[in-house]
């Protein structure tokens, strides 16, 4: 048995924001198709859709995403630290293959 009695926080952190980032900025691209292909508004039938904000959510969702990915993993850390001083950490069993 092993235990996890120390995570990283900037590593974990700047791992887990980059993923976050990473999946929000494919989110952001599929939004941007459905907007691209979304009807016009009512009495602009068949004119495409104003890009203006989609375009600047779909920059600024992952950007968004990444910030706040990061200080709540890195917070996270810090209290997992804190708590495995007290508890010994959580305990895993590794196999090798």
């Amino acid at each position: 048995m092993q235990s996890i009695t120390r995570i990283a926080p900037h590593r974990t952190a700047l791992t887990v924001a980059l993923v976050i980032a990473s999946l929000t900025l494919i989110a952001a691209i599929l939004m941007l198709l459905a907007f691209g292909l979304a009807p016009g508004p009512a009495g602009r039938a068949g004119m495409p859709m104003p890009m203006g904000f989609p375009v600047g959510m779909a920059v600024l969702m992952p950007l968004f995403q990444f910030v706040i990915g990061y200080l709540v993993t890195a917070l996270l850390a810090w209290v997992y630290n804190g708590v495995a001083r007290l508890t010994g950490g959580i305990t895993v069993e590794l196999t090798e293959r």
